[in-house]
């Protein structure tokens, strides 16, 4: 993707933040760098913390390339972090459905070979183990409107620097963020299909999310539930 040097300088500024900081919080253990695609892509990836944009983010541009992130639009409302996002172009997302502009911008980034980063499940994970839980469909959605592969990724222990309700990290004892990318998730069965249905569209998330879940299992340990956790059930 092409980028000003003005934008370039933007995100260096911001890289040059966040990358001491974040090796200053916690060793890394990332692998599977190679399974990026030199085309714009969609990464799919589970959220454990409030932390972890940045770990990703940071991988993500320690390949050479540049992270676009799907954030919920009040993060764009706040005082600090929001005239940041927005010079960083992140995407605002309207979780109550208005997202238009949202897609759109994600289709300007993908179609100039960008790095879409994604959090189908929405929210950091609600399962009481924190095993991935139920995905949503938008991001399969956006990959039939771009044909962008879809690339699962797995991570672990961010969250033990961040808990789910911290405000503050906890910096001893350091913590190692593990981060596994897959390979491109095979979605060509649902591609040519001419009008997919609701329910092809989260079996397809669910195939992704599994492959998240595999990507994530051999990091934490101990084996995932039968059954994902659905929030809007399991209350």
């Amino acid at each position: 993707m092409s980028y000003s040097l003005g934008q370039r300088a933007v995100y260096f500024g911001a890289a040059s933040i966040v990358r001491p900081l974040n090796m200053m919080l916690m060793r890394r253990d990332w692998q599977g760098q190679e399974n990026l695609p030199d085309s714009g892509m969609i990464l799919a990836v589970n959220h454990i913390s409030d932390l972890d944009p940045l770990l990703v983010a940071h991988m993500i541009y320690s390949s050479g390339r540049i992270p676009h992130f799907l954030a919920k639009k009040e993060l764009f409302d706040a005082a600090v972090i929001g005239p940041a996002l927005t010079r960083l172009k992140q995407i605002p997302v309207d979780r109550a459905g208005r997202s238009v502009d949202s897609l759109k911008m994600a289709e300007k980034v993908l179609s100039d070979h960008g790095v879409i980063i994604v959090y189908p499940e929405g929210t950091t994970t609600k399962d009481p183990d924190m095993w991935p839980q139920v995905g949503r469909v938008g991001m399969i959605r956006l990959a039939l409107s771009t044909d962008a592969p879809v690339i699962p990724v797995g991570q672990w222990g961010v969250h033990e620097t961040l808990p789910k309700g911290d405000k503050f990290p906890q910096v001893f004892p350091r913590r190692t963020s593990s981060i596994r990318i897959g390979t491109e998730s095979d979605l060509e069965w649902l591609r040519a299909m001419e009008q997919p249905s609701l329910k092809d569209l989260s079996v397809a998330t669910e195939q992704v999310m599994s492959e998240i879940t595999e990507l994530m299992a051999p990091l934490r340990g101990g084996t995932p539930p039968e059954t994902r956790f659905n929030p809007a059930k399991n209350r």
